[in-house]
């Protein structure tokens, strides 16, 4: 039986009122992609390398997906289908719009995905998921522009510091993620163990890549496959 809460969650004019949003980042993606095409000839990259690029792209976003629509399904019990579609066509982080609705929901004095959920909580929830992350997007709108001044201070316009500075700072940050997962250190942690298992398949790959450089399905499907086979062992651990 459906609850009272998410007849109205799930009602037309919650699909209609979420429809504006998702047709933004549809045409974000366009625009992007647009003048991508339109400045790699200018900055030296052939179409060949364009159309690898995007076809690499394309098969290396299978993984995150899988992530985010298997995320969804516990959102789309809790907040029904066009919040949950909206939330996640914006932020794609069910590790943030969970927590967010439990959070709104307990603040109003609810249970999120319970009888006792109101109306009310659930009106809370959609302003907590919607609001709280407006700290990115302003960051992100009035200071990536800003970015290269502080990186060309930074690293003194040197190249080779750019390139290092850049390949650091993503490692620094994909470490420092990883290294949460492995938290609590404890045999029956399912993070720990599917960032340990995607961990040895991306190596192998990586390896096979070296003795192998013709190899492009290796290329294309070795970050999706390590994050699959990583999922696929942290839910023995769930079980």
């Amino acid at each position: 039986m459906e609850l009272p809460y998410l007849k109205t969650a799930n009602s037309l004019f919650m699909w209609i009122s979420c429809i504006p949003a998702v047709a933004l980042v549809f045409f974000q993606a366009y625009i992007f992609m647009k003048r991508a095409w339109k400045t790699g000839p200018q900055m030296g990259v052939t179409k060949e390398q364009m159309k690898e690029a995007a076809k690499s792209s394309l098969v290396a976003s299978i993984g995150p997906s899988i992530v985010i629509v298997t995320g969804m399904v516990s959102l789309l019990a809790s907040v029904g289908g066009p919040l949950a579609w909206m939330r996640l066509a914006f932020i794609g982080s069910v590790m943030y719009e969970l927590p967010a609705a439990d959070r709104a929901a307990t603040a109003a004095g609810c249970q999120l995905g319970t009888s006792n959920m109101t109306m009310e909580a659930f009106a809370n929830c959609v302003w907590i998921m919607t609001v709280c992350c407006l700290g990115w997007i302003l960051v992100s709108a009035l200071f990536t522009d800003k970015m290269e001044v502080i990186r060309d201070k930074v690293t003194g316009g040197s190249m080779d510091a750019i390139v290092a500075l850049t390949a650091g700072g993503g490692m620094g940050g994909f470490g420092y993620m990883v290294a949460q997962r492995f938290l609590p250190f404890k045999i029956d942690n399912a993070n720990m163990w599917a960032a340990l298992v995607g961990f040895i398949v991306m190596w192998g790959i990586n390896v096979y890549m070296k003795k192998n450089p013709k190899a492009k399905w290796a290329q294309q499907f070795g970050m999706t496959i390590a994050m699959f086979l990583g999922m696929v062992a942290g839910t023995f651990f769930l079980l």
